[in-house]
């Protein structure tokens, strides 16, 4: 099934007629930069015509799809090629590179100053030995390059070098392998990290008896354990004489989380070098014996003849091939119209890839810069699963609808009057934690990682008797709707702000996530419209949640955590069944470390066991101890022996359902690991669920799996909606108005609802129209910041008497400040930021408590103490 069409054009003509290859290039500030190159100006290189190197800059510019070269008079410090070129936050980097006088480790930065419209060239530290026929990637402007040779007609090395700002070059473990001449060097995520990888190449040994030796193999070089792997070899491509297959010099690009393009390269079943060796050695012969006889004339011109036809014959594969870097798979994806060009780059610019120049036959340049413009093919989602998925969103109405007519007061729509049973407020709070982010990640993080994070299920085993015990009997025997009026009890009306606007602020970035990532999923894999997508659910969770409150929110909850677990039994049975050998997946992700539950290595940097665990559990503990999206259903139950069994009942069904989450991401593993030309160019891993759903489930099915996604999006969604209503309505509205009637408050909170619903729908339908996805994460982040904060506080308010709101609020404070410190400036993996945020924020809350006291007393039953441990529920709630 073929998953990609690729369009190709003509965009630009060099301003040079016989072209260039091996010239520095790339996107700076909206151009196309090309530096220096090399071509045979006069004769062909089989007529003994010399190369000339150029030290002249182009500049391509686009607007509105429409390029134009812009005059330059800037050059390069002397005719140069055959470097490595890359580019970072600062620029163009040319690297090394050679000419006719030799091979240099000079070191260029070129910027394009888009106001002044002038190029300016920088001196960088130069390379620790002269380098020309490498490659470089860079991963978050750290530079790295890969091969080589140091003198004009050397050997190739294995030279492996790195760049790092602020610390200049360093020499890296050497290739594993042979040396190299032209390999392709990209990096990419393999599913857990970013790393190099190194793809073919030439050996290149003139005392060899074949100077030119093509390389099949490939390796992934580890920044993070500084190590070297191999990976599969590259396939047979009909270069004649290997086994394998041989792209050096090809342009490459990496697209979505895994994958990396291949367009073409210098194999294929027209590279002839094979056969010219041969010719080349007999003229050898023939003209070390210097004869001048006629038939050893005739015999030579013969010669000369035969090698002017293979070099005119020769030229170069025309396979799009796609590497995946997390199943280690390749897969044919199309082929190259026209000419291949080598010796190249494929650049990404815009929603385009470029590849600007290149050789098209030994000795021929083209002066075309072709861009290639990569559709992934939409899947047609088809009738049958629109009726399906019709069908299970007006269930969702139904149920809002019906429960409206209970609704008789705001205690009804907050906290549903004390009427719903144990297990399906415990089966409301695993929905409300259990986002589409998740439902859809989780698989992905099994299937591009390992089973490691499936630990963290486990710490909510840990936390419960901590809820039950320490946290629980507050919030029900003090008679309180949202968990910040503890707060404004134990402290002040401000730490209660504090407290109820960090969740508010936390709750609609979140809104806005996830509505937007799952629809993104369905709009790219499956092809339906990402609005339409938005809107359903915005709509859809605003109606059921206005008309039914609380009550509706967690019956639907209830049905929807039903639907999406059945979602993920139906893609284990099918993947089980279309494999046809269950034995076989689980051996196969066994022999590829996919069931790795444990590493026991000391890091700080990567994820391992005891950061993972540990972290997760910290995670986890500010949203089941101070988030009222969660707090709000422990007090819907009839009294607090009914809210533990709630709890329990969402930690027991955690284990088994994240088991079945982490079984379908190993299954899909295997599944495209057979299948890699199933995989869509690309991708988001995330898509991966959505991408086999779409397409290789029955119709009818795929919409009832669709339906868990929609599910998992909003029950986080209703759940948002209504807990942000209740705590804009209790903390704000009531807290600082004149006493109003229930029939009004509740007129207020169902406004609310609405208001925060359409602001969440808005945030999401704003990141589909404009990419800021990044950005939107990073506010995320800052936000998310409060949340062990918070979790901070509530610590200090429950557990220590001589807390008060100065060294809480200063706590808070800098419980953010550290984090923001550790996230910035230090490569602390995420696990490890709660484990830092919330001590501090406690430890340094009580210090400054002590320092700082304030003389307000606190009541025994806003604090935890042996004496009163044994709290009794008020059951009038």
């Amino acid at each position: 099934m073929d998953k990609a069409q690729f369009h190709w054009d003509s965009i630009a003509k060099l301003p040079l007629e016989k072209g260039l290859n091996g010239s520095f290039a790339g996107i700076n500030d909206g151009v196309l930069i090309i530096a220096g190159g090399a071509n045979f100006p006069n004769e062909p290189v089989w007529e003994g015509g010399n190369k000339k190197y150029y030290k002249k800059i182009f500049i391509l510019q686009k607007i509105n799809n429409h390029y134009n070269w812009i005059k330059n008079e800037v050059e390069l410090p002397k005719p140069m090629a055959y470097g490595a070129s890359v580019v970072t936050s600062q620029g163009l980097w040319c690297i090394g590179g050679m000419n006719s006088k030799g091979i240099y480790k000079d070191v260029f930065l070129i910027k394009w100053d888009s106001d002044l419209k002038e190029i300016r060239i920088q001196k960088k530290p130069p390379l620790p030995t002269p380098l020309a026929n490498m490659d470089a990637t860079v991963i978050n402007d750290k530079i790295y390059i890969a091969g080589g040779q140091e003198e004009i007609g050397g050997k190739a090395t294995k030279n492996f070098f790195s760049f790092t700002p602020g610390k200049g070059w360093q020499r890296l473990k050497d290739i594993p392998g042979q040396g190299r001449i032209q390999p392709v060097v990209i990096a990419q995520n393999n599913g857990k990290t970013n790393v190099v990888y190194v793809f073919s190449g030439t050996y290149y040994d003139s005392t060899a008896q074949d100077p030119n030796k093509f390389l099949t193999d490939v390796w992934q070089y580890n920044p993070l354990s500084d190590q070297w792997s191999q990976k599969a070899s590259i396939p047979n491509n009909g270069t004649p004489g290997l086994q394998g297959g041989y792209v050096g010099a090809a342009p490459v690009t990496k697209l979505g989380d895994a994958h990396i393009l291949f367009f073409g390269g210098a194999g294929g079943d027209h590279q002839l070098w094979s056969q010219r060796l041969p010719l080349l050695k007999q003229l050898q012969s023939i003209q070390s014996e210097k004869k001048d006889s006629l038939s050893g004339s005739k015999k030579l011109d013969s010669l000369n003849n035969k090698i002017a036809e293979n070099y005119q014959n020769t030229s170069f594969s025309k396979t799009i091939w796609a590497y995946h870097t997390i199943t280690d798979t390749w897969s044919k994806r199309g082929t190259i119209p026209g000419k291949t060009q080598v010796v190249a780059k494929a650049l990404k610019w815009d929603d385009d890839i470029v590849i600007p120049l290149g050789e098209i036959r030994p000795g021929i340049r083209t002066p075309i810069i072709r861009s290639v413009d990569v559709n992934p093919r939409k899947t047609n989602f088809g009738l049958v699963n629109y009726a399906t998925l019709i069908l299970y969103l007006g269930l969702m109405i139904g149920i809002g609808w019906y429960f409206s007519r209970r609704n008789k007061s705001s205690n009804d729509y907050f906290l549903a009057g004390g009427r719903i049973p144990w297990w399906a407020a415990g089966l409301s709070i695993y929905a409300t934690m259990l986002s589409a982010i998740t439902y859809l990640s989780q698989p992905a993080l099994a299937y591009s990682y390992d089973w490691q994070a499936y630990l963290g299920y486990f710490t909510i085993i840990l936390i419960v008797p901590i809820i039950i015990t320490f946290y629980l009997p507050f919030y029900r025997k003090l008679n309180i709707t949202t968990a910040y009026e503890y707060l404004e009890k134990r402290f002040n009306i401000f730490i209660r702000m504090f407290g109820s606007t960090s969740f508010v602020l936390f709750q609609l970035a979140r809104m806005g996530i996830v509505v937007y990532l799952p629809a993104l999923a369905l709009s790219t894999v499956v092809g339906i419209d990402i609005y339409m997508a938005i809107i359903i659910m915005g709509v859809l969770a605003i109606l059921y949640t206005v008309m039914g409150g609380i009550e509706a929110v967690i019956w639907t909850d209830v049905i929807q955590v039903i639907v999406l677990i059945g979602g993920l039994i139906l893609g284990l049975i099918f993947i089980a069944y279309d494999i046809g050998d269950v034995g076989y997946i689980f051996s196969t992700a066994y022999q590829d470390g996919k069931f790795q539950l444990f590493d026991f290595r000391w890091s700080l940097t990567e994820v391992v066991t005891w950061s993972l665990f540990l972290g997760t559990f910290a995670l986890n503990f500010a949203p089941y101890t101070t988030d009222q999206a969660v707090v709000q259903r422990y007090l819907t139950t009839s009294d607090e022996k009914q809210a533990r069994k709630s709890i329990w009942m969402n930690a027991i069904i955690s284990i088994p359902a994240g088991l079945l989450i982490f079984l379908l991401g190993t299954f899909l593993y295997v599944y495209f690991k057979d299948h890699p030309q199933f995989l869509q160019i690309g991708m988001q891993n995330d898509g991966i669920f959505p991408l086999f759903i779409a397409d290789h489930l029955p119709p009818g099915v795929a919409g009832l799996v669709i339906a868990g996604i929609y599910s998992a999006a909003m029950s986080s969604l209703d759940s948002s909606m209504h807990s942000v209503s209740t705590v804009v309505t209790v903390d704000y509205f009531k807290r600082f108005t004149r006493p109003k009637s229930d029939v009004t408050t509740m007129r207020i909170a169902r406004w609310v609802t609405i208001i925060v619903g359409v602001l969440g729908t808005g945030v999401a339908a704003f990141m589909a129209a404009y990419p800021i996805a990044s950005l939107f994460f990073f506010f995320q982040e800052v936000v998310g910041l409060f949340g062990s904060a918070l979790a901070g506080v509530f610590m200090l308010g429950i557990f220590f008497r001589k807390a008060n709101w100065i060294g809480a609020l200063s706590g808070a404070i800098l419980s953010v400040l550290s984090l923001i410190f550790v996230k910035y400036y230090t490569e602390l993996n995420f696990y490890i930021y709660p484990l830092i945020a919330i001590p501090t924020c406690v430890v340094t809350g009580y210090i400054i408590s002590l320092l700082v006291p304030v003389k307000t007393p606190v009541s025994n039953e806003l604090v935890y103490s042996r004496k009163n441990k044994r709290i009794k529920s008020n059951k009038s709630i």
